[in-house]
């Protein structure tokens, strides 16, 4: 936890990774207990996890203290539509349908993220695993980057060698398809956030006496994270609700870590009027008067504002602060040369104190 402050008020930060499976995913490897401890050492705050079809890594936590979060990867019949699912203790079953559990999740309080949702790949040698139903609204939010699926995206037989030597090359930033829908959605007014995932499943190889582990979690771990802020310190008695309703809310921002730290970055829209201000995730009203968006990073980079989906300002730099005059959602997009570094999520921009 990293406390910063932000147009004056101290604001609490807390870094995890999210989409990390353990030994008891059918296609993966690794203790829940050696992976918390990995994740300590990697300066992380808290983890996210979500086996295939099981919460038995739950079992495992025993009395750590670490802020460790336990749900699972539900999907189809098909094994399509993949979907992040926490605060719940039961188990769908892969014969309901996309639509039926989505529903029952949101229905019974559960928090469920579309996890990959267009998946490429450039050989039939590896099958896709994508979202087929987009008339589903009931969804909390989209995986707009997820390391393995893009990974994955970038292979065959020819570079296979090369990019598990040199992985970092195939993950440059989200892609598009996956930040055009979700700002569809939020042009409806729907307000879905989004997170970054790293689907890690550390597969062991071996061929007679050398062997390795493919993409072990410590290794991950400094790759793609989601970051949130809090206005209070987290509470240990209750931390999976409050990291999941900001996750949820969208008070959160995706860095890839593997190009550089984010310590120094904020963004966030205030009213020199008022001094109110919004983060992402929150809303601000133009009855506040002279809004403002303003970025920081830690270097000069490339910033991008995107509003509602339409990207209106960009430029090299470090820190900029632009005046804020139409409702709807902003976001920030910020870039080290070709790749992408940090993704915020939206902040809403209301008229009258009513989203536009």
């Amino acid at each position: 936890m990293k406390i910063k402050k932000i147009f004056g008020q101290e604001i609490f930060e807390y870094t995890g990774c999210i989409h990390i499976h353990t030994e008891h995913s059918f296609d993966a490897r690794g203790k829940v207990e050696d992976i918390i401890e990995d994740a300590k050492n990697a300066g992380l705050d808290y983890i996210a996890i979500a086996d295939h079809l099981s919460m038995q890594a739950k079992k495992s936590l025993g009395k750590s203290k670490f802020f460790t979060i336990c749900g699972y990867e539900m999907n189809d019949s098909k094994k399509n539509n993949h979907y992040l699912t926490f605060h719940t203790d039961q188990v769908l079953s892969p014969s309901l349908s996309a639509k039926e559990y989505v529903k029952n999740i949101a229905e019974n309080n559960g928090v469920g993220f579309i996890a990959h949702p267009f998946e490429k790949r450039i050989t039939k040698k590896y099958r896709k695993f994508e979202w087929t139903d987009w008339s589903i609204t009931d969804f909390d939010g989209i995986e707009i980057w997820n390391f393995l699926s893009q990974w994955t995206g970038t292979i065959n037989f020819l570079n296979l060698v090369f990019r598990i030597l040199f992985p970092y090359f195939s993950i440059t930033k989200p892609p598009s398809k996956n930040l055009k829908k979700w700002d569809e959605f939020n042009l409806k007014g729907f307000q879905k956030s989004a997170i970054g995932g790293i689907d890690v499943h550390a597969n062991r190889y071996s061929w007679g006496p050398i062997g390795f582990t493919l993409f072990p979690h410590k290794q991950l771990f400094q790759t793609i994270r989601t970051t949130i802020w809090l206005r209070e310190k987290l509470n240990p008695n209750n931390y999976e609700t409050i990291i999941l309703t900001a996750l949820k809310n969208g008070n959160s921002f995706i860095v890839n870590h593997k190009r550089q730290h984010s310590r120094n970055f904020y963004c966030g829209i205030i009213s020199k009027t008022t001094k109110k201000f919004a983060l992402p995730g929150e809303n601000i009203s133009l009855a506040e008067g002279e809004l403002f968006l303003s970025v920081y990073t830690p270097q000069d980079c490339t910033i991008k504002i995107i509003h509602d989906g339409n990207k209106i300002q960009s430029e090299y730099i470090n820190k900029l602060s632009i005046p804020i005059t139409e409702a709807g959602f902003y976001r920030v997009e910020v870039y080290l040369g070709l790749y992408g570094w940090i993704f915020s999520n939206p902040i809403y921009v209301t008229e009258n104190n009513k989203t536009k």
